[in-house]
């Protein structure tokens, strides 16, 4: 990936607004994640920047969720989970009030293994999903992401 800023697009009107004054609204937070998707995520492997990483872990969520009901859940999964929480939850991207959405977020997510909630937008694993491409949004220069030799998902 070339470096420099990430190239968003400018979508419709509704909080948070970025430092580089894009936004996003709340009813098309996903199509922000395909896109970063197919911009930031490589076909193999954890990604290059913290956003790729984001994406990549949040689809990796979703994904296994809705097709596959969580059975192959893992410690891989509880990793990237951690590499989630931790990225959103620093910094001053957030507020405390989003911080503890992400967090319960997270421990929804944790306490529901074995039956998921697939319930779409208003779930944990959406609210992630929306968070990571906010994220992606106030931080739009690439941040090189330290790859967890460990992971191998």
């Amino acid at each position: 990936m070339a470096t420099g800023k990430l190239n968003f697009v400018k979508r419709g009107a509704t909080n948070p607004q970025s430092r580089e004054g894009q936004q996003v609204s709340e009813l098309e937070w996903w199509k922000e994640h395909q896109r970063l998707w197919n911009q930031l995520v490589p076909k193999s492997g954890q990604a290059d920047t913290v956003q790729g990483e984001l994406i990549r872990c949040t689809g990796r969520f979703s994904d296994e969720a809705y097709r596959n009901g969580n059975v192959n859940w893992d410690a891989g999964h509880e990793q990237m989970l951690d590499f989630v929480e931790r990225t959103l939850n620093q910094a001053n991207t957030f507020d405390e009030t989003q911080k503890a959405k992400v967090r319960e977020a997270v421990r929804s997510i944790r306490e529901s293994i074995d039956g998921p909630d697939l319930s779409g937008h208003g779930s944990a694993l959406y609210l992630l999903s929306e968070m990571a491409v906010r994220w992606c949004l106030a931080n739009p220069k690439p941040v090189p992401h330290a790859k967890n030799p460990d992971l191998k998902r």
